[in-house]
C-alpha cells in the first residue's frame, strides 16, 4: 500500500486489484483490476506501488506485479484520473527474467530516491545462485529513469549490457519491501534472509555504486569476513532466535512534515518502523541502527506498514494464513486494514500489583501467584513491556523472610511470581515491587495464619511395581513432621519423618506436621499399591536446593559452573541432589562430542501433557547438556568442552541459555560473554592430528532453536525418553517408568502402556528399520525449526506427523541452489535431494543445522544416502505418476466421472455416479490418469476424453462447478493431492487454493462436484484407487 499526496491509500491485493481508500472509507469500485493478468500463485501477484514525483500534475503510478504467460514479474507504469486508471493506460516499463516452478522469493519493493531514478527490488527465485549471476536481474536492485531507460551514470552501464545495465546493487535474498527517506536519499530494503533478517541500505543523493549484500555466500553480518566484491553489511540484522524474527515485510520511514492531532510525537522523527510476520512492528533510529525498539506486539501477521499524511500509522494484518505452503501463500481471504493513532499514553510509566492472596499458613506458597504489571499513565498494561521486576517484603520486618525467586521478567506486560513464601505468622504483610524508574507499586495486606502448612507426601497415591520411597516434606520452616505407614491416625507418639521412608507392600501413609506456637496443620493422606517388580532407576528425588542460577539474565549470573550450584561434586560430575540425569533415544548431532544431561524441576513443579503430545515444563525449570569431546581416537581420551544452560522462565515456554567454557585442567568452567570458534587439536585412530574447530554458541544463538513454536524445551519428549537409561544408581530402568515414580509428571503414568509410545531409535541402530531411523534423526536435528508456523522450509520433520503428510519425499524447497529439480528429497536422486545436500555440506548457507555444527556426520549422511536411493517415485503420497485411478468420494462412496453424453466436450460439467459396470470407455469415464506436473503439482487427465480436471474461468470462487478442458497448462489444471493420513487425499486447485467438493455432500447420482474452501468435511475426502 501507498499515500497519495492528497492523503489517498492505494492498497494492492495480491491478486491484481487496487483499492482505494479515501476519507477513511474503502470505495466501492477498484482504482483498476487486472486480475487477469496477474499470476498470484504462491508469493507471486501484485506485489508493490509507489507514486510518481510529480504524481499531482501527471497523475502516474507505478506497479510490481507477476505477469503470466511466462510467468515473470513486470514493472509498468499507470495513468491514474480521479479515482480510476484506465487499463489501456498501461506501459511497461521492464520485463523481468522467466521464473521456475517454484513460487518463493518473489521481491516487489519499489521507489523512487532522491536522485529521481525509481529503484526496484527483485527476488532470487528461491535460486541463491541468481542473486550472484549478473546475466539475469533476479536477487538484485535495479536503478531505472521514469521512463524505463537505464540512467548512463549507473555503476554497471559499460561493464554489463542490456537490462543488465540497471543493476547497481547484487546478493538479494527476497527483498519483500523498499523505502526511500524523503529528503535525505537514504534507502532501506527489507530482505528476508534465511536464518537473519536484513534492512539493506543504498544511498540515492551520491555518485550511484555498485554494491553486494552477499546472498548466498553470507547471510546476516559478517564483520570482518569479505563477503564478495563490494560487500555491504547490513544496516540493521536480526536472527530467528533472539532476534524474535520470521520474515521481515513492510516498513516506513516517520517523516511527517505537519502531522494531525493523532500524529506521533517529534521523538519519532525520522524513525524507521518495520513489521515481522512473527507478529510485531519495531523501530530503529537511522543514526543509530543498532539499537532496536518496541512499538507494538500481538499484531497477526502484519505485512505491510504506512504512515498517512496526517501521522497516523496504517498496517496490513494478513491474518490466519501461516504461510509457507503453495496454499497458505495463494490464499488471500483474511486481510484486514488498521490505522494506529497517537494518543498520548502507552507508555511505560508504573507498576500495580493485580493479582495476590489475601491470606495463607505460615510457609505456605502464596496462591493464587502475585502478579506485577506494568502499567501507563492512563491504568493500561503495556503488553510490549518486558521490563526487570524486584519484588520484597515490606512490613512487618523480622523474623519474616519472604521466600522464593523475588526478580522476574515481565511478558506481555505482567511479572509473575510463582512459589513465594512466607516464614512467619502475621498481620498486615505488604509487598512492594519496583523496576527502574518506574513508579513502584504496595500490594494489598496479607496475612499469614498461625497455622503449620500441611505436609506433602512423595510418591501420591497410585500402583507401584517395586518398593518405594517415601518422603515427606512440609513448607513451614523448622515444623516437626509425624507419620504413621499402617493407615493409623499419627499422634505425637508417631515416628517424627528425618529421612526417606522404605515401603515395601502396600500401605497407606498418613502424616501431620506441627511448629511450637503455631496450629498443628492438617493430615496428609496417600494410598500406595505396591507388588514386586525391577526397581526404579532411582530410589526418590528431594527438592532442589542452593541452585544458584537467576530467572532473568543479570549481573547475578555465576561466572563459573561450581557456583552455580547445580553439581554437588564438579570432578566427578555428580549432580546436586534432586536434579535427575537422562538420555534421549536420538541425539542432535554435535560435532561427534558425547553428552551428559540432567534436569532439574523447581519445588513442587510437575511435567504437563500437552495436546499436541509434547510437555509443559513448569517454570523455573533448569537444564543442563555437558559435552566431552575425544581428543584421541586411538586412546579415547577426552576433553570437557562446555557446558550449556537453559534456564526457563515463569511460563515454561521461554527463557535463557548461558555457556560454561572448561578450563584445560577441568577444574572448573567459566561463563561465556558471547560465541567463540575454538581450534582442537583431534589424533585420529590412524595416529595423525587434526584440528577441530569447536563453536560455542552464544547466548542469542541458543535462541534460534530453542523458540516457543518448537516448545522451547527440544530434547526430552516421551519418544525421546521411552527407552532404558543406567542410573548413578548402577540401576537401569525405562525413564519414563523411573521419571513417574519420582513424580515428576502431574498424572502417573501406567508402566503397562509404556511399551506402545513411540520411541526413537539412533541412525545407525543396525536392528531399527531404515526407514525409523531416518525419521528418528529429522525429529532429533530438524524438527525444531522444520514445522508448522516454524521458521525453516515448510516441510514437516516431526516424527508424529504421517510421512506421507511431511511433505519431506517430493517436498518443494526454497533454496535450489540452482539445481534443477531439485525437492527436499528426490527418491533415488541424492544429487537433487537438497536434505542430503545440507547433511554434506560445511558450508555456512548451506548446512543444516545451521548452528552447533561444522562437522558432516557421516553415520547419517550413509543412513540417508541408503534410504534415498530405496525410495520410488510413489514414495511422496503413494501415486504412481501415469497411472489411471478411480476418485471416489468418501461421504457417498460415489466416483468422479464425465457425463457419457458429453465426454468428447470441452467444458462438459463434472460429477459423481455410482462405480460403473462394463468396460471400455463406459468405465473409462471413471478413471483418471494421475501425471506428475512438476513441484508438487499433478495434472488430472479422464482416460475417455483425454480432457483435463479445470476450473472454469480460473475461478476462485466458493461453488465454481468443476469442468473437463483441454490441457493447456494453467494453474487452474494443477492440482495438489495431500494425504490425510485416513487412507483418503485432499484434492486442492493451484488456481484457486479451494478444494475439489461434491455439492451440498449430496449422496446422489449426478451431483455437481465444485471446488469450496476446505471444510474438513467428508465431501472433501477420496479415495483414490487404481482399476488394477
Amino acid at each position: 500500500m501507498a499515500f497519495a499526496p492528497d492523503g489517498r491509500l492505494f492498497l494492492c491485493e495480491k491478486q491484481g486489484r487496487i483499492l482505494v481508500v479515501k476519507n477513511d472509507a474503502l470505495l466501492a469500485t477498484p482504482l483498476i483490476d487486472f486480475s487477469d493478468k496477474v499470476d498470484s500463485w504462491n508469493e507471486r501477484g501484485l506485489g508493490g506501488l509507489c507514486f510518481d514525483p510529480d504524481f499531482a500534475r501527471n497523475g502516474y503510478i507505478y506497479v510490481y506485479y507477476t505477469a503470466k504467460s511466462p510467468s515473470h514479474n513486470r514493472v509498468s507504469r499507470l495513468t491514474v484520473v480521479g479515482d480510476a486508471a484506465d487499463a489501456a493506460s498501461e506501459k511497461v516499463i521492464l520485463e523481468l527474467n522467466p521464473l521456475s516452478e517454484i513460487g518463493w522469493h518473489n521481491g516487489g519493493g519499489l521507489c523512487f530516491g532522491e536522485d529521481g531514478c525509481l529503484y526496484v527490488a527483485t527476488g532470487e527465485n528461491a535460486n541463491g545462485n541468481n542473486a550472484q549471476d549478473s546475466g539475469n536481474l533476479l536477487g538484485k536492485l535495479l536503478r531505472l529513469n521514469a521512463d524505463g531507460s537505464i540512467p548512463k551514470d549507473n555503476p554497471n552501464y559499460d561493464r554489463f549490457e542490456g537490462q543488465q545495465r540497471a543493476i547497481v546493487a547484487m546478493g538479494l535474498r527476497n527483498p519483500f519491501s523498499i523505502v526511500a527517506q524523503k529528503g535525505s536519499g537514504l534507502i532501506y530494503i527489507n530482505n528476508v534472509g534465511a536464518k537473519y533478517e536484513e534492512i539493506e541500505r543504498y544511498d540515492s543523493d551520491v555518485t550511484p555504486v555498485h554494491l553486494n549484500y552477499g546472498w548466498p555466500n553470507t547471510d546476516g553480518p559478517a564483520p570482518g569476513r569479505a563477503g564478495a566484491a563490494d560487500y555491504r553489511n547490513p544496516a540493521y540484522a536480526y536472527d530467528h532466535g533472539s532476534g524474535g524474527g520470521t520474515a521481515l515485510c513492510g516498513a516506513d520511514f516517520y517523516a511527517v512534515e505537519s502531522p494531525a492531532f493523532h500524529g506521533f510525537p517529534a521523538s519519532y522523527r525520522g524513525a524507521y518502523f518495520f513489521s515481522d510476520y512473527r507478529g510485531w512492528i519495531k523501530y530503529i533510529d537511522p543514526t543509530d541502527p543498532a539499537v532496536r525498539h518496541d512499538f507494538a506486539t500481538g499484531i497477526d501477521r502484519p505485512i505491510d506498514v504506512e504512515f498517512a499524511p496526517d501521522g497516523a500509522m496504517w498496517y496490513i494484518a494478513r491474518a490466519g494464513q501461516g504461510g509457507g505452503s503453495d496454499q497458505d501463500n495463494t490464499s488471500t481471504s483474511t486481510g484486514s486494514l488498521w490505522r494506529v493513532e497517537w494518543t498520548g499514553s502507552g507508555q511505560p510509566a508504573k507498576l500495580e500489583f493485580v493479582k495476590q492472596p489475601t491470606a495463607r499458613n505460615v510457609g505456605e506458597v502464596l496462591l493464587p501467584a502475585v502478579r506485577v504489571a506494568v502499567k501507563d499513565d492512563d491504568g493500561r498494561v503495556v503488553s510490549s513491556s518486558q521490563a526487570t521486576v524486584q519484588i520484597a517484603l515490606r512490613e512487618p520486618s523480622e523474623p519474616a523472610v519472604l521466600k522464593g525467586v523475588l526478580t522476574r521478567k515481565a511478558i506481555k506486560g505482567v511479572a509473575t511470581f510463582d512459589g513465594l513464601r512466607i516464614t512467619s505468622p502475621g498481620e498486615g504483610y505488604r509487598l512492594v515491587g519496583a523496576s527502574g524508574d518506574l513508579t513502584p507499586c504496595t500490594s494489598q495486606p496479607i496475612s499469614v495464619r498461625p497455622t503449620v502448612a500441611t505436609p506433602a507426601i512423595a510418591p501420591r497415591s497410585g500402583s507401584y511395581s517395586h518398593d518405594v520411597w517415601v518422603q515427606i516434606v512440609c513448607d513451614t520452616p523448622d515444623a516437626v513432621i509425624r507419620y504413621t505407614t499402617d493407615g493409623s491416625e499419627p499422634t505425637a507418639a508417631s515416628p517424627r519423618y528425618t529421612e526417606p521412608v522404605r515401603i515395601a507392600r502396600s500401605s497407606v501413609v498418613k502424616a501431620y506436621a506441627e511448629r511450637r506456637g503455631l496450629q498443628r496443620s492438617k493430615r496428609a493422606v496417600v494410598r500406595l499399591s505396591v507388588s514386586a517388580g525391577r526397581p526404579y532407576g532411582m530410589d526418590y528425588r528431594p527438592q532442589v536446593a542452593g541452585v544458584n542460577m537467576p530467572a532473568v539474565v543479570d549481573d547475578r549470573l555465576p561466572r563459573t559452573l561450581s557456583r552455580t550450584g547445580l553439581f554437588g561434586d564438579l570432578r566427578s560430575l555428580a549432580a546436586s541432589p534432586g536434579i535427575v540425569p537422562y538420555g534421549v533415544n536420538s541425539p542432535l548431532w554435535s560435532d561427534n562430542a558425547d553428552k551428559l544431561r540432567w534436569v532439574a524441576l523447581p519445588g513442587d513443579g510437575r511435567i504437563e501433557f500437552a495436546e499436541d503430545g509434547g510437555y509443559r515444563w513448569p517454570g523455573g525449570s533448569i537444564f543442563v547438556k555437558h559435552f566431552d569431546l575425544t581428543v584421541n581416537e586411538q586412546t579415547n581420551e577426552q576433553r570437557r568442552v562446555e557446558t550449556r544452560v537453559l534456564v526457563l522462565d515463569q511460563t515454561g515456554r521461554n527463557g535463557y541459555g548461558v555457556t560454561y567454557k572448561w578450563r584445560d585442567d577441568h577444574s572448573d568452567a567459566d561463563l561465556l560473554p558471547a560465541e567463540l570458534d575454538e581450534q582442537i587439536e583431534v589424533v585420529g585412530a590412524d595416529g595423525t592430528s587434526r584440528r577441530q574447530t569447536w563453536h560455542y554458541p552464544s547466548r542469542q544463538e541458543c535462541l534460534q532453536c530453542h523458540t516457543q513454536k518448537s516448545g522451547f524445551v527440544l530434547g526430552p519428549n516421551t519418544r525421546q525418553l521411552n527407552g532404558d537409561y543406567a542410573y548413578p544408581t548402577g540401576v537401569v530402568d525405562n525413564q519414563l517408568r523411573t521419571w513417574s515414580y519420582l513424580q515428576m509428571f502431574s498424572n502417573n503414568i501406567d508402566q503397562r502402556d509404556i511399551a506402545e509410545f513411540d520411541h526413537l531409535v539412533t541412525v545407525d541402530d543396525p536392528h531399527a528399520d531404515l526407514e525409523l531411523r531416518v525419521r528418528s534423526y529429522v525429529d532429533a536435528n530438524c524438527a525444531f525449526c522444520h514445522r508448522p508456523g516454524g521458521t525453516g522450509a515448510q516441510w514437516d520433520a516431526r516424527f508424529d506427523t504421517p510421512i506421507e503428510l511431511q511433505q519431506c519425499i517430493g517436498g518443494s524447497v526454497r533454496e535450489t541452489f540452482g539445481i534443477a529439480g531439485a525437492k527436499v528429497v528426490s527418491p533415488a536422486n541424492l544429487q537433487t535431494s537438497i536434505l542430503y545436500l545440507r547433511m554434506t555440506s560445511s558450508q555456512p548457507t548451506q548446512r543444516m543445522p545451521p548452528v552447533g555444527r561444522n562437522k558432516v556426520d557421516a553415520k547419517a549422511v550413509a543412513t540417508f544416502a541408503e534410504w534415498i536411493e530405496s525410495l520410488t517415485e510413489a514414495s511422496g503420497n503413494g501415486l504412481v505418476s501415469g497411472r489411471a485411478y478411480y476418485i471416489q468420494a468418501k461421504h457417498s462412496g460415489k466416483r468422479l466421472e464425465v457425463p457419457a453424453e458429453s465426454v468428447d466436450q470441452d467444458q462438459a460439467l463434472l460429477q459423481q455416479w455410482r462405480p460403473r459396470s462394463g468396460a471400455g470407455r463406459a468405465d473409462q469415464i471413471q478413471q483418471w490418469r494421475i501425471e506428475d506436473a512438476g513441484n508438487g503439482w499433478w495434472r488430472l487427465t479422464n482416460l475417455a476424453s483425454g480432457k483435463v480436471l479445470d476450473v472454469p474461468g480460473n475461478s476462485t470462487a466458493n461453488s465454481a462447478q468443476l469442468q473437463q478442458y483441454r490441457d493447456n497448462g494453467g494453474d487452474n489444471q494443477r492440482w495438489s493431492i495431500t494425504p490425510n493420513g485416513d487412507g483418503y487425499y485432499v484434492i486442492t486447485s493451484k488456481q484457486s487454493g479451494k478444494n475439489l467438493d461434491v455439492e451440498g455432500a449430496s449422496t446422489a447420482d449426478g451431483a455437481a462436484i465444485h471446488q469450496y474452501q476446505p471444510t474438513a468435511g467428508d465431501n472433501q475426502l477420496w479415495s483414490i484407487v487404481s482399476p488394477e
